[in-house]
């Protein structure tokens, strides 16, 4: 009788290790355009939509999904105690102490750029067509920049944030920081904003204002943005990403991953972003 309540127990156990394996908890945040909840575009965000194409492709696995506000995800996601993963990631030496990630690209972007009024550029007589230094606008124009915290834009841009202590930046925590941000910009408390091409678009849009818009590319900034899968760096979260990197390196060469990643760019950032990616394709060919 022993014999077979150990066996039973070692059974169980067996299934639910099992289970617990194939198990992929994701870490959404309320984030437009990358996650839409609550408008007549819900459900239609970009990295939902990428992730529900890796979800298709592991039919043998469990997903859930979590959500947690911005400021909280890389908190959550660095606690050893957890087990989640989350698309989209900067990789940071700091990160990768407590992250591992995915060897191949889960999103692709058009690098960061700065929203600000078109009335402000004519002002400031810049070139709205030529890159400009996130520096140069800090130091030499004085303006006051509206960022997200615990948001990454690669090191170039973070190291210009980081270092320059006299230069007026407001850093919003919390729900919803890139709305309340652009809103911010709209009633013009702050003079440029941080973000991506297609949040600006998004978010000035969703607000009625995006005419009144422009974005500045930066030269801090790199030819594109690339976001890799991040999971807690734990044994589970290991497994986990050596099979997401197989699934990216499969899903990242369909049209609806492509059309994924163009969705929620203005029409004429569109051709940029595909003339880009197929370079890098080529480029990765030789």
């Amino acid at each position: 009788m022993r014999r077979a309540s150990l066996l039973l127990l070692l059974t169980c156990s067996f299934y639910s290790q099992s289970e617990t394996d194939r198990t992929i908890n994701w870490i959404m945040v309320d984030f437009a355009p990358y996650y839409i909840m609550n408008d007549r575009y819900e459900g239609t965000g970009r990295d939902e939509s990428v992730i529900k194409l890796i979800e298709k492709a592991l039919p043998e696995y469990q997903f859930n999904h979590a959500f947690f506000p911005a400021s909280r995800a890389i908190h959550e996601l660095s606690n050893p105690l957890n087990n989640y993963c989350m698309l989209s990631l900067y990789q940071s030496a700091h990160r990768k102490q407590h992250i591992a990630f995915t060897e191949h690209t889960s999103t692709v972007g058009l690098s960061p750029s700065v929203a600000i009024h078109k009335e402000l550029i004519a002002k400031l007589r810049l070139n709205p067509d030529q890159p400009v230094s996130l520096k140069t606008l800090l130091k030499q124009y004085k303006l006051t920049l509206g960022i997200s915290m615990s948001r990454s834009f690669g090191k170039a841009i973070d190291e210009v944030i980081n270092t320059n202590h006299d230069a007026t930046i407001i850093i919003r925590p919390g729900r919803d920081t890139l709305a309340s941000l652009t809103y911010m910009l709209k009633k013009r408390r702050i003079d440029i904003l941080l973000g991506y091409p297609s949040e600006h678009y998004y978010l000035a849009h969703a607000m009625g204002f995006d005419n009144e818009l422009t974005q500045l590319t930066l030269t801090e900034a790199a030819h594109l943005s690339e976001g890799y899968i991040g999971c807690t760096k734990n044994a589970q979260g290991l497994s986990h990403i050596k099979k997401l990197d197989n699934i990216l390196e499969s899903i990242t060469h369909q049209r609806s991953y492509r059309d994924i990643l163009l969705r929620w760019l203005p029409d004429n950032l569109k051709p940029i972003l595909e003339k880009r990616l197929a370079d890098r394709d080529e480029n990765a060919a030789h």
